[in-house]
């Protein structure tokens, strides 16, 4: 996720970053710009030419699996169960094979292209050879965020009405839950399968996946065109939405992410074999592409855990001694507690953080606390997207989002003319690629209203860049709060906040005012129980213009309301401040 910024019209100065071709690796020199007559200012990657992988994905795997062999691909965190490259290779295919013939379910039931099978569960061994065996049946997986409720469930099932409902045994009765809220339909629905003993008497995709009886699965090899992966947006800002990758997009995605300068995890060889923790949701694309299907595809060892939790995860930081570790923020601040030592991060050599920028503060506390050199690398990307920018490899730029990946452009445009504008200026991220939607599923309306004629996806985040090709996020458009027509930025507010010695978190959103039309809320997490509201509100009054002040007060919490990720569920918020 490395970006040259180049003029795209012919004749105008470049952004000046290349690969070099004799070794491959990324040489850069600062950047000049020029304007163009027409005004665009287009960013482009400063990776080499990377072609898509010509296999499809489940032939990727495969192949994969079958070199690496009795190597320990998945390891639970909690159980220690493990499952060999050569045994999940065997699952995969028997659990494809039993989709497409039906077996344990209904009576003629076929998956293949054009088909979807959903997928609910937390992170375990079985959740990536289940979600390995649906692409191997051609079909589209359809995961589905093992926190929600009966009713949210159900309503993903309703909108992309998938053939097979795959569920962790600990999830049976949410699932089933779920499929007595399904409306009617003409859509028959789903099959249940559950991955272990059903209370139910429902399939058990564990015991079909052991079964030396099922027959591997057919390489249907689905075209380009086909929809490999029909993941949800996090409904931040509205309900969920399904955005299709298709099997040609994760193809091409799939070796920008492994770009050696920006999968900075050395792979697998004859004598010796990398690890990863796998605790980001793999039902997030986060977890999916940067952990589990880089994992696979480089021979990795993954150890699992299903959630966060602190006993657990210190344990498997100390047992395992991880080189890199994938973090969001909230879980980079959870390493600078006392009870995470020192010596529990001899290993650590790159923190990798994602869904928000890394703290400058906590960043550096945790290269101070490791005792050896820490190289943070940041990661942005979008459901709608995949992976699409990263700190490239020896380039560290702590708060920024990284630069864009091989095969992606961008413009950061004019919130109020589209118009596309220099380095410095803030704007709406557009981004363009192959592995961007082509787009939301069954939302032509939602399409059209993210989605440009020529391409472009408006991301809906407030950016800017740099001469250098870095990114950095200010804000989302739908979070920027009105007061008086002056616009605030709740990022800027809850970073001025953070500064202060007793914010230990803060998220900042708007309520309605007679007289300014919205003013800023703070929902703060104390730091101990000494500071007060007036505290924070004469802080803030010395360091940010009157319009950014708290006028809508502060209101102190407990914790605040974030998504799997980490990511601040700022809706969420402002539901709890419409109540009062």
């Amino acid at each position: 996720m490395i970006a040259r910024a180049s003029r795209v019209l012919a004749g105008k100065a470049r952004w000046l970053a290349v690969a070099s071709s004799s070794t491959g690796r990324l040489a850069t020199c600062r950047t000049q710009t020029s304007r163009a007559d027409d005004g665009l200012y287009d960013i482009t990657s400063p990776f080499g030419p990377v072609s898509p992988y010509a296999n499809t994905i489940y032939e990727l795997m495969v192949k994969s699996a079958t070199r690496w062999g009795e190597r320990t691909a998945l390891e639970c965190g909690v159980t220690g169960r493990r499952v060999s490259y050569s045994s999940f290779l065997d699952q995969m295919q028997r659990i494809g094979g039993a989709l497409q013939k039906g077996v344990g379910g209904v009576e003629g039931l076929s998956v293949g292209p054009g088909d979807v099978v959903a997928l609910l569960s937390l992170n375990s061994p079985e959740y990536a050879t289940a979600f390995s065996g649906i692409l191997a049946s051609g079909a589209a997986a359809s995961p589905i965020n093992p926190t929600f409720t009966p009713s949210e469930v159900a309503r993903q099932l309703a909108d992309c009405t998938p053939k097979i409902l795959i569920v962790d045994t600990i999830l049976e009765d949410n699932a089933l839950a779920a499929l007595s809220l399904l409306p009617p339909s003409p859509s028959p629905p789903p099959v249940l399968y559950v991955m272990g003993q059903s209370k139910s008497g429902k399939p058990n995709l564990a015991e079909i996946a052991m079964d030396p009886n099922i027959p591997f699965a057919v390489d249907l090899k689905p075209t380009d065109d086909a929809t490999a992966v029909l993941a949800y947006s996090s409904g931040t800002t509205g309900l969920p939405k399904a955005a299709p990758s298709t099997q040609g997009a994760v193809k091409a995605n799939l070796p920008a992410v492994l770009h050696p300068d920006v999968f900075l995890l050395t792979p697998a060889s004859e004598d010796y074999q990398p690890s990863m923790m796998g605790l980001m949701p793999f039902f997030h694309a986060y977890g999916m592409y940067m952990i589990a299907c880089s994992g696979l595809l480089t021979g990795c060892r993954i150890v699992t855990l299903p959630r966060f939790e602190p006993t657990t995860f210190i344990a498997a930081l100390k047992r395992n001694q991880f080189e890199i570790l994938h973090l969001v923020p909230p879980l980079l601040n959870f390493l600078l507690q006392p009870f995470v030592t020192s010596s529990d991060l001899a290993s650590l050599r790159v923190a990798i953080c994602s869904a928000a920028p890394s703290s400058q503060q906590d960043a550096n506390a945790l290269k101070a606390k490791a005792p050896n050199p820490i190289f943070i690398q940041d990661l942005y990307g979008m459901t709608e997207t995949m992976p699409s920018m990263a700190t490239p490899r020896g380039q560290e730029r702590i708060g920024s989002t990284g630069k864009l990946l091989a095969g992606f452009s961008a413009r950061v445009v004019d919130l109020e003319t589209g118009k596309p504008l220099p380095p410095g200026e803030k704007g709406e991220l557009w981004i363009k690629g192959p592995s961007v939607m082509k787009g939301y599923y069954n939302r032509p309306e939602e399409t059209r209203d993210i989605l440009t004629e020529d391409g472009w996806l408006k991301s809906g985040d407030v950016m800017t860049y740099d001469e250098d090709g870095y990114f950095y996020i200010v804000d989302r458009i739908k979070e920027l709060i009105k007061v008086k027509g002056n616009q605030v930025s709740p990022s800027e507010v809850e970073q001025e906040l953070m500064k202060h010695e007793g914010v230990a978190e803060a998220g900042v959103v708007a309520v309605a005012d007679d007289r300014a039309g919205e003013v800023p809320r703070a929902y703060v997490v104390r730091k101990g129980d000494k500071v007060t509201a007036e505290n924070l509100e004469a802080f803030i009054s010395t360091r940010l213009a009157k319009h950014k002040h708290l006028a809508g007060g502060i209101v102190f919490v407990d914790e605040l309301p974030k998504s799997a990720t980490g990511k601040l569920l700022r809706r969420t918020l402002k539901e709890m401040a419409a109540r009062g």
